[in-house]
């Protein structure tokens, strides 16, 4: 078992979204990050916001969200970036690239496996998604757990449901969709968004379909979590996708804009007539771009929406 895992911290980036985005995705399929967290206030700063004003309990007032929010806009983003106890020479090439390329204050250091759990434990809560669907960190799941729960292991920066995007999904399938039987996880990770559908129907055929032989691994995990690992579902990857012939009653799409670019017309060929598609990950200011697409590729918009700096759309085939 490893004692230690590595944190590359990445100071004052004076990046846009769209080259933040970049950046960690860079250090996830170049570097192997395991991990990443963005923050743009240290804890002395929030306390000195607070100041003498205390609260036990009960929710901040809005006001006070409001002012460290924007606070938060106001300030250079910092992120540091996870890597394994194995994986020393990717954590330093990393550290050089943020020093050399990015040109920003970077720091590297070592640090305990303990410190590494209780981190992560630390920035996962439930997540409300809808009456009948929470979003619920795996090691918080009990015997008298809920029905509504669904629990996500967190594993390489795969979905969890705290990002926008994940979280816009699964709010439009929720509330604007029915119980399919026929449905493709594309670019699936964690699998949270076609495991949400399979717990709602657990008669539905569930195909889950990524780049990354490690994500299917999180997925089937978090199956087994869920006690969904006997239904019927298949994983698959670029070396099966053969396998991936459709007609699909719904497709999810969470991946980046110019994928959905590039597999518009691929993915519009496994949908039937009036078969739906939920696209996201996309930024707030990429949604028209792609809507425009899809819909001059023969799909109808049914609703947008939008949380924070991101956006999804959900969609139909129209003709």
């Amino acid at each position: 078992m490893s004692n230690h895992f590595y944190i590359v911290t990445l100071y004052n980036l004076q990046l846009d979204l769209d080259g933040m985005e970049e950046l960690q995705g860079q250090a996830i399929h170049e570097f192997g990050a395991q991990g990443i967290e963005e923050y743009s206030l240290e804890e002395s700063e929030v306390d000195a916001i607070l100041g003498d004003r205390s609260y036990s309990g009960g929710d901040l007032p809005d006001e006070l969200i409001e002012e460290v929010d924007l606070l938060m806009k106001s300030k250079p983003q910092h992120l540091r970036f996870y890597f394994e106890e194995t994986q020393e020479a990717d954590a330093l090439n990393f550290y050089n690239y943020g020093k050399d390329k990015i040109l920003c204050e970077s720091d590297f250091q070592k640090a305990d496996t303990q410190d590494w759990n209780a981190e992560w434990k630390k920035h996962y809560k439930a997540i409300p998604v809808h009456a009948e669907l929470c979003i619920v960190p795996a090691w918080e799941k009990t015997a008298s757990s809920a029905e509504k729960d669904l629990f996500i292991n967190p594993g390489m920066g795969f979905g969890t449901g705290s990002h926008e995007t994940t979280f816009l999904c699964l709010k439009l399938f929720m509330e604007e969709l029915p119980a399919f039987t026929n449905i493709l996880d594309f670019g699936s990770g964690s699998g949270i968004l076609g495991l949400a559908a399979l717990k709602r129907n657990k008669k539905a055929l569930v195909d889950f379909y990524d780049i990354d032989l490690e994500a299917n691994k999180n997925c089937y995990h978090n199956a087994q979590i869920n006690e969904l690992d006997q239904l019927s579902f298949r994983l698959l990857l670029p070396t099966h996708r053969e396998l991936i012939k459709g007609p699909y009653e719904l497709i999810f799409a969470n991946i980046l804009q110019p994928i959905l670019h590039l597999e518009c017309l691929n993915l519009k060929e496994l949908l039937p007539l009036q078969g739906k598609i939920i696209l996201s990950g996309l930024l707030k200011h990429q949604v028209p771009e792609t809507q425009e697409l899809y819909e001059k590729s023969g799909y109808k918009t049914l609703k947008v929406e939008i949380k924070g700096d991101w956006g999804a759309i959900l969609m139909e085939k129209n003709s």
